[in-house]
């Protein structure tokens, strides 16, 4: 789970500062509304996965091995 989620992080840190640079450069390959769209669905998706997790180690792990 950490390794995904450091995927994840480093994926958008580095789509976002690239996307920053090049905006600061006059160059703007896509609009920005499309990059607060894909934040946004990235940040749904990570919150719902997080939140799958937690469920799952709440209610369905198994501490009691046998």
């Amino acid at each position: 789970m950490r390794a995904l989620l450091g995927v994840l992080i480093t994926i958008i840190v580095l789509t976002g500062s690239t996307l920053t640079v090049l905006a600061l450069w006059g160059i703007q390959p896509i609009s920005w509304t499309i990059v607060w769209k894909s934040g946004a669905t990235i940040g749904v998706l990570c919150v719902t996965v997080l939140l799958v997790y937690l469920f799952y180690f709440l209610f369905f792990k198994n501490y009691h091995k046998k």
